[in-house]
């Protein structure tokens, strides 16, 4: 049986600063993986890096090594160990495999139950097949991990009232406006999920909506709640004319400085609110001296108290429960594995059949 071993750095641990410095994107993660792999002496390796957290998973063929896990995170990212140690959280073994269910339920997210971690679990395993760092064991876990998610939304409040990072950022903004948007300027710069999950929600509340992004094409799929499309060359010009600015992009570097704020010469009676939903952050952090200027954060965010849950006792029991219900599908079918793999012979000739990818014939009927 390989061992199992999770380094996790969170928001609720460190500085924003310290976690974009750790945080992967896309492009860059396909790249850093195999690297990973091989520093860690690890077996197979999966990463998901999100806003909130960047977490590394991977298994060994003997006993897991999770400081070499951390020693190859912090190599790769730059950062001092020392930095890294003393705000990472260690999992191994089983316990490594309940934090990555109780992470995509939602359970760890400082909005309780979001939905979108999921989505980003299922990235992190694309990533890593893509990248060939990813074993049998490895795989069966993260596809547990989402129908954990699935399992703990299925009916659930959580799921009905629609809650996410950026859900819980609009509705704040809402709040301080009586709980509505109706007639304010919102500008949304980007184009993916979290963008799209501020545009449905702030077309909801009433809100004037602007969609910036690189790639007109995809913000044209957000125009359809009204919004305006622009490109992202116009930012200036948007972030003139808007009340609030929600940006939600993948970008490495800043996108909104001081020049930016400069070429936009904006002249209003009321400070621009801009809320950076991002990591890393897209509104530099000198921004937040500047007198007309008031920027929110996700660490903003998280101290306010923003995405709290009130009233969802029950749904987190049935999200802790989705959680025991697929760990313990997975341990059967990972202790399953190691005893027919543990015949002599047997182990090759499963994992040497045409298309079985290692899978176990006898052990997928009686999972059903």
């Amino acid at each position: 049986m390989t061992a199992l071993a999770c380094i996790s750095v969170s928001g609720s641990q460190l500085p924003i600063s310290l976690l974009e410095r750790l945080s992967f994107g896309d492009v860059e993660l396909g790249e850093r993986l195999p690297a990973l792999r091989a520093a860690a002496g690890a077996s197979s390796v999966a990463v998901l890096s999100t806003c909130q957290r960047t977490e590394l998973y991977a298994t060994w063929e003997a006993a897991a090594a999770p400081a070499a896990l951390l020693r190859a995170l912090a190599a790769d990212r730059r950062v001092a160990r020392a930095d890294v140690a003393a705000a990472a959280q260690v999992h191994v073994h089983d316990g490594a495999a309940r934090h990555l269910l109780r992470v995509a339920t939602g359970l760890e997210s400082f909005v309780l139950g979001e939905s979108e971690i999921a989505g980003q679990v299922r990235r992190a395993t694309t990533a890593a097949k893509a990248a060939g760092v990813l074993d049998l064991e490895l795989e069966r876990l993260l596809a547990a991990a989402v129908a954990a998610s699935r399992r703990a939304h299925r009916g659930s409040s959580l799921t009905d009232t629609g809650r996410s990072v950026a859900t819980a950022a609009v509705d704040t903004v809402a709040a301080w406006n009586g709980g509505s948007l109706e007639g304010k300027r919102l500008l949304v710069v980007g184009a993916g999920s979290v963008a799209a999950a501020v545009v449905r929600r702030a077309a909801g509340l009433g809100a004037r909506l602007t969609v910036c992004n690189r790639t007109r094409r995809h913000a044209e799929l957000l125009a359809r709640s009204g919004a305006r499309v622009v490109d992202l060359a116009e930012l200036p010009e948007c972030l003139a004319a808007s009340d609030v600015a929600v940006l939600a992009t993948a970008a490495p570097r800043p996108l909104v400085d001081e020049d930016c704020l400069a070429r936009a010469g904006r002249a209003a009676s009321e400070p621009l609110l801009m809320l950076d939903l991002c990591v890393p952050r897209n509104v530099a952090p000198s921004v937040r001296g500047l007198p007309d200027v008031h920027v929110i954060d996700l660490a903003d965010l998280r101290a306010g108290g923003a995405g709290a849950a009130e009233t969802f006792e029950d749904d987190v029991a049935r999200a802790e429960q989705a959680v025991e219900h697929e760990l313990q599908r997975y341990l059967r079918w990972r202790s399953t594995r190691s005893a027919y793999h543990a015949v002599p012979g047997v182990d090759a000739a499963a994992d040497d059949a045409p298309g079985s990818g290692g899978r176990v014939p006898a052990l997928t009927r009686a999972q059903g």
